[in-house]
């Protein structure tokens, strides 16, 4: 009978730890996904970027390849505004871009605003 408790116990241990262990983070957007996954040196990232590109998304593409992902964070709304909007006048644009190792799809990420 101990023996058949203490399994019980055991069992019911490794439930609770289970059920209240912590969920692996998840990306709220892909600028998150970039910086969590990218294989872009720690040393490459910059608290804070420059970009000669004076159009707002390309400074914000520009900014994302820098690392510089709080100042690209903070160009998004500007950015995304562009993006729409070239993408309602060129077909040819599909939004989808490499930065280091990991695609950038601008329609999603414009999308989760």
């Amino acid at each position: 009978m101990l023996r058949h408790a203490t399994r019980l116990h055991l069992a019911a241990t490794a439930l609770v730890g289970l059920v209240t262990m912590p969920a692996p983070p998840c990306a709220a957007d892909e600028i998150d996904e970039l910086a969590q996954r990218s294989n872009m040196p720690p040393a490459l990232r910059q608290a804070h970027g420059y970009s000669d590109f004076t159009d707002p998304l390309g400074r914000f593409l520009d900014l994302l390849a820098a690392g510089a992902f709080a100042d690209a964070r903070n160009l998004k709304p500007e950015a995304c505004a562009a993006w729409l909007a070239k993408r309602q006048t060129s077909s040819a644009l599909t939004g989808k871009v490499q930065i280091w190792d990991t695609e950038i799809d601008l329609d999603k990420l414009c999308a989760s605003r």
